[in-house]
Formats: C-alpha cells, structure tokens, sequence
C-alpha cells in the first residue's frame, strides 16, 4: 500500500515536471525561430515576456503562444497609453509640440488597441493573413509616435523606452504567424 502511495506521488510530481519541460521547450522553439531574422537580444526577451505570463504553461501549440503574446501586447500598450495621458494630464510635457505629438500617440495608440482586439478574433477563427495584417498595423503605433519625436523638431520622447519595449512585445506574436507562413 505505502509502495502505491509513492509511486502515484512519483507519477504526478513526473508528469508536472514534463508539463513544464514541454511549455519551455514550446516557447523556446518558437522564440528561437522568430529571432532568427532579428535583433540578438529578441530570443530572450521572447522568452521572458512569454513566461512571465502563467498563461504560457498551458500552451500547447503556437496558436496558443500567440493568443498569449497578443494579450501581453494589449496590456502592454494599455500601459504605455496611460502613462501618456498621465503626462497629458500632468502637464509634464515640456513645449506645445510636445503636447501635440503626445496627442498623435494617443491617437495611435488607440488605433494599435483596435488591431490587437481585431487580431485576438482572428486567431480564434485561424485567419492567418488577417491576423498579420492586424499586428502590423498595431506594430504601427510605437513606431509612429517615435518617428514624431525623433525628427527635425528636436524634441525627446518621454516614452522612448516604452515604445521600444511595445514594438518588440507586438513583435512576439507578429513572428509567430510569419513564421508559420514560411
């Protein structure tokens, strides 16, 4: 009987270590296939954004990582949003040009929002071309709000790093379903 009791103890504790070995191998192969083609620091930045998510445990395929990526980049860009508006609110910025690119990433912001819900419903329907589109167009807003700032104008983004951060999490998802394209 206590030979029962430890083998049915070993089985589970087996089985939930194989469960994690297969959700960070799952996360690991497609980081790795998705940074080929980027920046060097991409593989690592997949993996950790993807695992801080408890969602990623439960990942069985890429569709699941993707929804998973999507989500982490529609809280993402949540998040930078309302540091924008807090500035706004604050008056943080420093000149009327300032207040006037902040507003435009506001504005491009709450387009990024739109493509994300967008692209969420075309991963549950496996409309592959529809999704890309999507997620580039949210890619769009980070890139967008910095090429504002980062003109003629001299002015500095108070939401550089933030946009940086948003463009690679939007990235995450993006490579997924490009790469299954290839």
């Amino acid at each position: 009987m206590k030979f029962l009791i430890y083998l049915v103890v070993f089985v589970l504790l087996f089985n939930g270590l194989t469960a994690n070995r297969v959700e960070n191998s799952l996360v690991q192969k497609y980081c790795n296939q998705s940074s080929q083609y980027g920046e060097p620091y991409f593989y690592k930045f997949c993996i950790a954004s993807l695992e801080e998510n408890m969602e990623s445990q439960k990942a069985r395929n890429v569709d699941d990582l993707t929804l998973i990526g999507t989500n982490n980049a529609l809280s993402n860009l949540t998040n930078v949003k309302r540091i924008v508006e807090k500035i706004l609110n604050e008056r943080k910025y420093k000149t009327r040009l300032s207040k006037k690119l902040l507003q435009n990433c506001l504005k491009l912001y709450s387009e990024g929002y739109d493509a994300l819900t967008s692209a969420l419903k075309y991963i549950k329907v496996h409309d592959l071309l529809k999704l890309s589109f999507r997620l580039k167009k949210a890619k769009e807003a980070p890139s967008i709000c910095e090429m504002g700032f980062n003109g003629d104008n001299q002015q500095i983004s108070p939401v550089k790093k933030e946009n940086e951060i948003l463009f690679d999490v939007i990235n995450i998802p993006y490579m997924f379903n490009f790469n299954r394209h290839r």
